[in-house]
């Protein structure tokens, strides 16, 4: 089996239990501003319609957005959104008083969710900011449909429309982070070495396998390289050692396993190649920062 970048980028996703809310879709005129930071997850604001202005801590501008742009923030930086370019007034939410007149923008903001406890390297490989403008370039065609997919839900409000909104915003990061792989010249992290020809053959094979015995050795075999020149590439894109990342691997795959109740820990410690249930455990336990039984009873890492 051969895997595509696209194919080892949406496994590698799959591990992270991604889940997204939108929690507030409205139109605001006259004085108001949002501000959604310090939530210490990722954050995003759809464009609609109209036009406002976002302010980044250390930046003295402000950025202008327009209708069916997307702002993702990957680690929760502070910004404030706002209809004109003036600094706003505080750091906090401030709603217009119900006879507001003026210019109206129609925002769409929510979060998206990883289920893991543990360091993410996607999120780490991000920047501070996403900014998407969907019409930019042709490539974007199809993030854009799926944003005025969202913003058409989020106006009906049909019954379910919270569970249709979550899906449909889940899909949306995928696209995002898709696009910005793309897009992106300084790529680092885990998407530099998705993008490395050699590292990311040793991460499929991993993915493909990850309860094989794999050594630090038998990994660069499987990149073409040498034990050395992988060990320090691998490090260097990835950001932590090979047979680390592995586990790490190894043990959000334990997590979605462990799902199932049919299958015991001894079960799953077998498959992902653990000798011994209590070494499993151990690991498992370092890693997620719950036991294993945790997770089977709900209390997901």
């Amino acid at each position: 089996m051969t895997y595509r970048s696209e194919d080892l980028l949406a496994d590698v996703l799959s591990g992270y239990r991604l889940t997204a809310s939108v929690f507030h879709h409205d139109d605001w005129c006259g004085r108001w501003q949002v501000n959604i930071s310090g939530s210490r997850r990722t954050t995003f604001h759809l464009i609609g319609r109209g036009a406002c202005w976002l302010h980044l801590k250390g930046r003295a501008a402000p950025v202008a957005l327009a209708g069916g742009d997307l702002v993702v923030f990957p680690h929760d930086a502070w910004h404030v959104l706002t209809p004109t370019p003036a600094r706003p007034r505080s750091g906090a939410t401030a709603f217009p008083a119900g006879d507001a007149e003026g210019p109206v923008t129609n925002l769409l903001c929510g979060y998206f969710d990883f289920g893991v406890a543990a360091r993410n390297p996607i999120l780490e490989a991000l920047p501070e900011m996403i900014h998407i403008r969907c019409e930019q370039t042709p490539a974007y065609a199809r993030l854009e449909s799926l944003a005025r997919l969202i913003l058409a839900e989020a106006d009906a409000g049909d019954d379910g429309q919270h569970l249709v909104l979550g899906r449909l915003a889940d899909a949306l990061f995928v696209m995002v982070l898709r696009a910005y792989a793309r897009e992106a010249k300084d790529r680092r992290g885990l998407l530099a070495a998705l993008a490395d020809a050699r590292v990311s053959k040793a991460l499929a094979a991993a993915h493909r396998e990850p309860g094989r015995p794999w050594t630090v050795e038998s990994l660069a075999r499987a990149a073409g390289m040498s034990r050395t020149a992988f060990s320090v590439t691998f490090g260097k894109l990835v950001g932590e050692p090979p047979l680390r990342y592995l586990t790490a691997l190894r043990m959000r795959r334990a997590a979605e396993l462990l799902q199932d109740r049919g299958r015991s820990v001894a079960a799953v410690a077998e498959e992902l190649g653990y000798e011994t249930e209590p070494a499993f455990r151990r690991a498992f336990k370092r890693v997620q920062g719950v036991a294993p039984g945790a997770v089977r009873r709900g209390r997901n890492s």
